[in-house]
């Protein structure tokens, strides 16, 4: 069994949320180093796909020790987001101010969020899997103008599922693995006005399509993109950082956002969703270009990822 299988069970990610949430920061800064250590040095399947995304980031330009440099950096700050995640919420600290390492949102991103619902049609945000996704997804939620609802993976395994229990607990709004029917509730709430959030970068095993992406062809979600085209509502593309400052756990996360975007109608439904893809993942690209090893994929997202 490999790690990523071996994450994906019950038990081993509650007892990692009982480290999380009694070990105290420094402590769980430490095992998450000791962990990501043990990962590069052990090499699970996990760590070749997590390598291989990386090397698309980065490009062959990249010298093997950058690209080992940033898998460990990866890992690090994977595990580190995992216990602050856990330590935040498992312990009852569910409102944004009082989050440890803070979570920063931009005055301008709440107030463009709410420019775009105040012209009575809805908000479909995109975000990435980057950094602490979760805790700063939380934290986002609870400034949003209406609660949204986020549409989650499909027929998620027992170790997500605490996940969205947490994202539940802290967060406003609603989870919803993504369903045929979870997904009509999402377009009659934005065609009603409202928010809703998903992420565009994490392969599944069912509506994936080749794309461009870093400049290779990548097999990511598509269908998201026919939603705003079929509701006309805005598409605002964010991302999380954390930015570490000189003392050990004295970070930030920070939301980043994009400007509201309207779809660009070409008179051919096809090409409408090849163009506004591209549209979307080059957004998406930048973000992640701006902390490669804060960007947490741990599934193949090109075909010639696997295990080395």
């Amino acid at each position: 069994m490999d790690l990523k299988t071996f994450f994906t069970k019950g038990w081993p990610t509650r007892l990692a949320f009982l480290w999380g949430k009694y070990f105290p920061p420094r402590a769980g800064r430490h095992v998450a180093a000791v962990i990501a250590r043990g990962i590069v040095t052990l090499k699970p399947s996990l760590y070749w796909v997590t390598r291989d995304n990386l090397r698309h980031v980065l490009g062959p330009e990249a010298s093997e020790k950058d690209l080992k440099r940033a898998v460990y950096r990866l890992f690090v700050n994977a595990v580190r987001g995992y216990y602050e995640l856990f330590h935040n919420v498992g312990r009852g600290e569910t409102r944004l101010e009082r989050f440890r390492p803070p979570v920063h949102i931009p005055p301008e991103t709440v107030a463009m969020i709410q420019q775009a619902l105040d012209t009575g049609r809805g908000v479909l945000i995109l975000g990435c899997h980057m950094s602490n996704f979760d805790l700063a997804g939380i934290a986002l939620s609870q400034c949003l103008p209406v609660p949204a609802q986020a549409l989650s993976l499909a027929h998620p395994p027992p170790g997500f599922e605490l996940f969205n229990q947490l994202r539940l607990k802290a967060g406003n709004g609603v989870i919803t693995p993504i369903t045929p029917a979870s997904l009509r509730d999402a377009i009659q709430r934005l065609r009603a006005g409202g928010i809703v959030m998903t992420g565009v970068d994490r392969p599944v095993a069912e509506g994936c399509e080749p794309v461009e992406f870093f400049g290779a062809t990548a097999h990511l979600p598509v269908g998201y993109i026919r939603i705003p085209l079929m509701v006309d509502c805005w598409v605002i593309v964010l991302s999380f950082i954390y930015e570490n400052h000189k003392k050990p756990g004295d970070g930030v996360y920070r939301v980043i956002a994009n400007p509201p975007m309207e779809m660009v109608r070409t008179g051919s439904r096809a090409q409408d969703i090849q163009v506004n893809l591209r549209r979307v993942l080059t957004q998406v690209e930048d973000f992640i270009r701006r902390a490669p090893d804060q960007w947490m994929m741990f599934v193949p997202v090109w075909k010639d990822n696997g295990e080395s």
